[in-house]
């Protein structure tokens, strides 16, 4: 009994500790907003912050994702509003609109034909080669940035295809009919459809 409730003590003092530099930090102006900008109704916080406790980054790559969500990289917006180092907060690219993190990772025309569409594939390729593991479909590489995914693939016994890109018909039209990834349960006759969007948090 003395040991269960040394352990509920443990567990109760860790949460406390743990609640008290979050609410601080929720309470910052800059570095809490995108703690605060998180919808706990759509997305699991938990899940969210997962990557930081894996330990699998440099300190280093941490720091800079980190510092993106925190929208506290030098772009000019923080250099005119944060720093007070600049006087013009536009991008220097499109002269358009204030640049800020949000802008240059989702909302740049420039960047869309290219970039954006490069970041979404790199995205879909993982997922895609962490289904074909869940789904025993052969693997052909050892990592996921390495994997190109094919168009058909099926799991050794049939049970499962999975389909990439692949546009799909329909009884009436729908312009977006072209999922990023399909993964059709043969036995079941069932399909899973999965689409990606990379946006940002303001988007």
């Amino acid at each position: 009994m003395r040991r269960v409730t040394q352990n509920r003590m443990d567990y109760n003092t860790q949460n406390k500790i743990g609640r008290v530099p979050k609410e601080k930090m929720e309470k910052k102006l800059m570095h809490g907003q995108y703690i605060r900008n998180i919808d706990r109704q759509l997305i699991s916080e938990e899940d969210t912050f997962l990557w930081l406790s894996k330990g699998d980054l440099k300190v280093e790559t941490e720091s800079e994702i980190v510092a993106a969500q925190d929208q506290a990289l030098q772009t000019k917006y923080y250099a005119t509003k944060i720093l007070n180092t600049e006087t013009d907060s536009k991008c220097r690219l499109c002269q358009q609109f204030d640049e800020t993190i949000d802008h240059i990772i989702s909302a740049y025309q420039l960047l869309t034909k290219e970039q954006y569409i490069k970041r979404h594939d790199g995205v879909c390729a993982q997922l895609h080669f962490n289904i074909r593991k869940e789904t025993g479909v052969q693997l052909d590489t050892k990592h996921w940035y390495e994997h190109v995914p094919k168009s058909v693939e099926t799991s050794q016994g049939g049970k499962v295809t999975i389909l990439w890109n692949q546009q799909v018909q329909t009884d009436r039209t729908i312009l977006d009919n072209k999922p990023d990834i399909i993964i059709r349960d043969n036995e079941k006759g069932t399909c899973m459809l999965i689409e990606i969007a990379m946006s940002g948090d303001k988007m």
